[in-house]
């Protein structure tokens, strides 16, 4: 009897943790400073980053732009459900296409590539390369 009760609740546990994988813990609770879009270097002085919370809770900069929202993974992608964000004009055009990047590949979803203290989201448009952020 004891046995088939600790099973059964070992399968309920599972089952409410609604299949959450490692790459999903491993996301939450992190900054993450853009490094790359398509490869490319960006700017230190851009800025852009993105903070993954609780319960997937996202907000960050784009690029002049600060965004904020929730998102969630499934089948190995992010993807934000519709984000707020401010309306500041971008006067740079290298800022904005930054900022079209990140709010474009967030919103569509893309795939996730973890690896040690790199993150990175494949959408069907761009790749942007995150490194984690030092801790304040």
């Amino acid at each position: 009897m004891k046995l088939a009760f600790a099973a059964t609740t070992a399968l309920l546990l599972t089952a409410c943790a609604g299949g959450l994988d490692t790459a999903h813990s491993d996301l939450q609770h992190q900054r993450w400073t853009l490094a790359t879009v398509n490869g490319e270097p960006v700017a230190v002085d851009i800025g852009s980053e993105l903070a993954i919370g609780e319960h997937m809770a996202i907000s960050g900069l784009a690029g002049c732009n600060r965004f904020f929202g929730s998102a969630r993974v499934e089948q190995g992608r992010l993807r934000a459900d519709p984000l707020a964000s401010t309306k500041m004009a971008c006067l740079s055009g290298r800022i904005q296409r930054i900022e079209t990047a990140v709010l474009t590949t967030l919103n569509q979803g893309a795939a996730i590539s973890l690896d040690d203290q790199q993150l990175t989201l494949t959408g069907s448009d761009y790749t942007l390369g995150y490194r984690l952020a030092e801790a304040d």
